[in-house]
């Protein structure tokens, strides 16, 4: 019994001088690396071994504290055992971060809190006051927890925090924030560089978004973009013709209104949450809401709005989705034209009076005004004046006073121009059957503005084979009809009947005289389309009571320049005469009356020509100076009291006092 007690104590003797040797060695080796230390201070570099084989995590800290000169407060559940196995020497800084290293191994790390190191668990270090990166280390290897702000510029923040929570430990945190677009990622740095290595790869345009197609059924598509701008407080949002877009962080929207769709561009989160908002706000508008409007109208005439209106399509308002060529509006739309006020009334919803709206204002504008002044006259071809006889080459030809004109043809008469003034100017021969021309200003005789055209200057002189029937002056909006008419309507005998020696005799009325209409277009250069029609028509002859009359009309479309003047002539009367001089009694006895008579037989033509300026007034100051114009020529008439005569002809009476109106002059010298 006594030799068992000596053996027991002997081996407790052995246990504890092991533990005190090894104890010293640790000791020594501590104090060798501490003295090495010093040696670095003082700016050399030291290198350690590090080969620790199952010691307490205890003396390994004490181990690095003397090796570093860092002060560690340690956690009560801070254990374990360490092994390292080390073959090549390494320097102090790489000895802390194996140092790291280890407590990762075990779960535990460091935290800084001013001169003191804790080693603490893991999950508690999370929640320390740790050190915040907003940008990245140079050194990538670091094992210290810190928190690193991580801003995205275009990945979703929510789609990378699905993406990295397997990369990281379970006690590490990462968090997304939405409204700033950035991702926070508490862990050991070395894990952190890793991760932002590969953002820098998937944080690139166009990341995490897909393009999704809404059809609107009920709404329209660009209201809704504006809409959505509002619930998603957006920051910019751009408006254009024909289509309107918005965007925000997450997402972008485009309004297509011809098919009334909206195309937006979103992460996959996004594109759902704004499916279900869309789905909320595309819905019918509630039946029964129409309501009564009167819009009175400026410049349009009510009837002749109201009659395009009624032309839009209209469809029901459940098949507003699709394309849409023209503005649609409802079936139960009604348009009502108010003609005393000028006025329409309108039945509709609030969108479709909106979208009649919108068209009545385009439509409802001043449109500019025509003023159109003619100057209608026969010539006598017989004579020598060779108006109308010839045709020349078309080009520009020179008048006189500088004035420049315009002809067309293919020859010149013999006498190739009749020359007035002194630098002798070419007169144009127009056309011996119908013919066209293009002059510039117009010239004034005798206290009347005529075109520049030498031709009516020489008939002028030669008045007597020159016969003016009319210059009508006439003033229209653009694209509306003008129209005069100045003639005698002629009765005439049809039947006679007998009964009891009374005789009944039946009459019908035939209108002779000049009618002009001309519609005129004004295009955007001020060039003016004119559709004319002309008829002239006079009473030829009255054979048994039914007259014959002579009818010459003219259709046709010219263009001309603002203020220019344009010709239309060959219109031409044949118009046989006979006349016989006799001795009265002998001149009528058969067979040697012809001694005593004479009979001379005569056949004269005439053309007609038709001059028209037209001018553009474009706002009421143009017509106002117009009108200045024309009345300046009247007071002008008055004070050198030309004479203009009425009539037919130069020898008719002018002092005739039931002379008919007919506005038709003729000029004498």
């Amino acid at each position: 019994m006594e030799h068992t007690r000596v053996a027991y104590t002997k081996r407790i003797l052995a246990g504890l001088i092991a533990a005190l040797v090894l104890f010293s060695i640790t000791t020594g080796a501590a104090a060798q690396e501490k003295a090495a230390g010093s040696a670095s201070a003082n700016g050399s570099q030291r290198f350690v071994s590090i080969d620790f084989n199952n010691v307490d995590i205890s003396v390994f800290i004490k181990f690095i504290s003397e090796l570093t000169n860092k002060n560690f407060v340690i956690d009560q559940r801070v254990k374990g055992k360490v092994t390292i196995i080390s073959p090549s020497k390494i320097s102090v800084a790489e000895a802390y971060k194996v140092f790291e290293s280890v407590l990762d191994v075990h779960g535990f790390a460091t935290v800084e809190a001013g001169k003191v190191i804790k080693i603490i668990p893991s999950p508690d270090a999370r929640t320390k006051n740790i050190e915040t990166l907003t940008k990245a280390r140079g050194d990538s290897d670091d094992d210290q927890v810190v928190t690193q702000l991580m801003p995205l510029r275009y990945a979703d923040p929510d789609e990378v925090k699905r993406l990295f929570t397997p990369m990281v430990s379970k006690s590490s945190v990462i968090l997304s924030y939405t409204p700033t677009n950035t991702l926070i990622v508490t862990d050991r740095y070395s894990n952190i560089a890793r991760l932002m290595k590969i953002l820098k790869t998937i944080d690139i345009p166009g990341v995490g978004r897909e393009i999704t197609v809404f059809p609107i059924q009920n709404a329209d598509a660009s209201n809704l973009v504006s809409l959505l701008d509002t619930v998603f407080k957006t920051t910019n949002s751009t408006a254009k013709k024909g289509k309107s877009v918005s965007t925000d962080r997450s997402a972008a929207f485009v309004a297509d209104e011809r098919t009334n769709t909206i195309i937006m561009v979103a992460s996959e989160d996004a594109t759902d949450r704004i499916r279900g908002l869309i789905e909320i706000l595309d819905q019918e508008t509630p039946k029964g809401k129409e309501k009564i409007h009167v819009y009175y109208l400026e410049y349009a005439a009510a009837e002749e709005l109201v009659a395009v209106l009624k032309d839009l399509p209209k469809e029901e308002k459940t098949q507003k989705a699709g394309a849409k060529e023209a503005p649609v509006v409802s079936s139960d739309v009604t348009i009502t034209a108010d003609k005393a006020t000028n006025s329409v009334i309108i039945t509709a919803d609030r969108d479709d009076y909106a979208t009649l709206v919108e068209i009545i204002r385009q439509i409802d504008i001043p449109r500019a005004m025509v003023y159109i002044e003619a100057l209608i006259m026969e010539v006598n071809a017989e004579k020598s004046f060779d108006l109308g006889t010839e045709w020349i080459v078309g080009d520009d030809v020179k008048l006189n006073n500088d004035r420049q004109g315009i002809a067309a043809g293919g020859f010149i008469s013999e006498d190739s121009a009749i020359s007035i003034g002194t630098d002798g100017d070419i007169v144009p021969a127009l056309a011996s059957g119908f013919s066209m021309g293009l002059f510039g200003e117009a010239v004034e005789i005798a206290g009347i503005s005529f075109p520049s055209i030498a031709a009516i200057v020489q008939a002028y002189k030669k008045d007597k084979d020159v016969n003016i029937l009319s210059t009508p002056q006439l003033l229209t909006t653009d694209n509306q009809e003008a129209s005069i008419t100045v003639g005698k309507n002629i009765p005439y005998q049809t039947t006679t009947s007998t009964t009891d020696n009374d005789t009944y005799n039946s009459y019908e009325y035939r209108d002779v005289g000049k009618t002009l209409k001309i519609t005129p277009q004004i295009n955007k250069d001020r060039m003016v389309r004119l559709n004319i029609s002309l008829e002239v028509s006079s009473l030829e002859s009255t054979t048994d009571f039914r007259p014959t009359t002579l009818k010459r009309t003219v259709e046709t479309t010219v263009m001309v320049k603002n203020s220019n003047t344009v010709v239309i002539g060959g219109l031409i009367d044949d118009t046989f005469s006979q006349t016989e001089y006799k001795v009265p009694c002998l001149g009528d006895v058969p067979g040697l009356g012809w001694l005593f008579k004479t009979r001379s037989k005569g056949n004269e033509k005439s053309n007609l020509y038709i001059f028209i300026t037209p001018k553009v007034l474009q706002n009421p100051s143009e017509a106002a100076s117009v009108s200045q114009i024309k009345k300046d020529e009247i007071d002008k008439k008055m004070e050198t009291q030309i004479k203009l005569y009425r009539g037919g002809g130069e020898n008719e009476d002018a002092s005739a006092p039931e002379s008919e109106a007919t506005g038709e002059y003729i000029i004498h010298d």
